[in-house]
């Protein structure tokens, strides 16, 4: 059964230097076009046995689109698939004033995650992003005026460059903020983005996997003390409000991704439309749906993938599922109330760990070793 919605809206100012997502900096087509393929493609996929409670616009920078055609296009999806209990929208910190919050708030989004990145100048500078601190800061605090009350904010960290002690100034800036949730990933250079890129050629450093574990367990131990649950590796909620959407993500719920590169879940296939927009223009004009990839899990296949996705969060998966890990490295688990997940220490070491189950998985336990690794960030 249906129960999420990812929208995907491409478009960006500029390709940001730590990006690996599909993201456009130029585009053929307008905001109305796209959102008109956008709708198409629904009409495609949609069955009367969806159930959907989550929708969640990503990017790209959604909050490229004015507020107005934005709300007008929310009231539209709801119309179409029914009630629902959390719409996200992401949103860079310069772009929506007040009144955009409240056209949206009015159009049934009540939720909004707002990509800050890093509350210091430097951070900033660093991560190439041309907002300011300030613009951050107003973006959170004229949301909470206009009466949004689960406000996710995004930072980076283990950036180059980072010390503990930023990172401390950051969690200042945050703890004085009206916020629900935070999301806090840590900086890693994929291959193709430009910090990849200098990483390969020896021109930029990344922080040490010492430092890294050291920032991880310093934002974990400060933010509980703030209220907020740490739920899930990358994630923290005050009590009721982690993120739903996500959260279907990660208990291998359904879902449905409309949108150029957007991933869906449905009866066990993953299926990932087209990166090409072009591409999908012409196969929702021709009334096909742009789908380029499908992976069929099963067997092993879905038991790896359970374990991959249940493990990021603090829910973990079936207590059943203790058989499979290797002795080894059982001191990085605990079981509670029936369900098995990982220590602290374990998200550190999740990489690492991933690779042991993965071979437990397919080839049976393999002999003991000593782990290293960093905590897994949120795809």
């Amino acid at each position: 059964m249906i129960e999420g919605l990812y929208i995907h809206i491409p478009f960006c100012r500029q390709k940001c230097p730590y990006c690996d997502f599909v993201s456009l900096t130029r585009w053929n087509i307008t905001f109305h076009q796209y959102l008109d393929l956008l709708l198409r493609e629904l009409e495609l996929r949609f069955t009367e046995n969806w159930r959907v409670k989550t929708i969640y616009f990503g990017g790209g920078t959604p909050s490229l689109l004015d507020s107005k055609t934005l709300a007008s296009f929310v009231s539209k999806l709801v119309q179409r698939v029914g009630d629902v209990r959390e719409i996200t929208v992401e949103c860079n910190p310069e772009d929506y004033t007040e009144r955009d919050w409240g056209l949206l708030l009015s159009a049934g989004v009540n939720r909004i995650s707002i990509g800050a990145q890093s509350f210091l100048p430097k951070g900033l500078k660093i991560l190439g992003r041309d907002h300011s601190v300030y613009h951050s800061i107003r973006s959170v605090l004229t949301a909470y005026k206009a009466g949004f009350r689960n406000i996710n904010v995004d930072i980076i960290y283990a950036y180059p460059g980072q010390t503990l002690e930023d990172l401390e100034e950051e969690l200042k800036v945050v703890r004085d903020l009206p916020i629900a949730h935070l999301s806090a990933y840590m900086l890693t250079p994929y291959e193709d983005t430009l910090f990849g890129i200098m990483v390969k050629k020896g021109q930029l450093e990344m922080p040490s996997d010492e430092r890294v574990a050291d920032m991880f367990l310093l934002l974990s131990e400060a933010l509980e003390e703030l209220g907020f649950v740490h739920y899930e590796v990358s994630n923290f909620a005050k009590k009721g409000y982690q993120c739903m959407h996500n959260l279907l993500y990660w208990t291998h719920g359904e879902f449905v991704g409309l949108g150029v590169s957007a991933w869906s879940f449905v009866e066990n296939k993953r299926m990932g439309n087209t990166r090409n927009l072009e591409l999908y223009r012409d196969a929702l004009m021709e009334k096909k749906l742009p789908v380029e990839t499908v992976e069929e899990l099963k067997g092993k296949e879905l038991l790896f993938d359970r374990l991959f996705v249940g493990l990021r969060t603090a829910y973990g998966v079936e207590e059943e599922l203790l058989p499979l890990i290797p002795s080894h490295i059982r001191e990085f688990f605990v079981v509670e109330e029936g369900r098995l997940r990982l220590t602290k220490k374990g998200w550190l070491l999740m990489n690492s760990i991933l690779l042991e189950l993965y071979d437990a998985v397919f080839n049976g336990p393999v002999g003991g070793g000593t782990l290293r690794g960093a905590p897994l960030q949120n795809r």
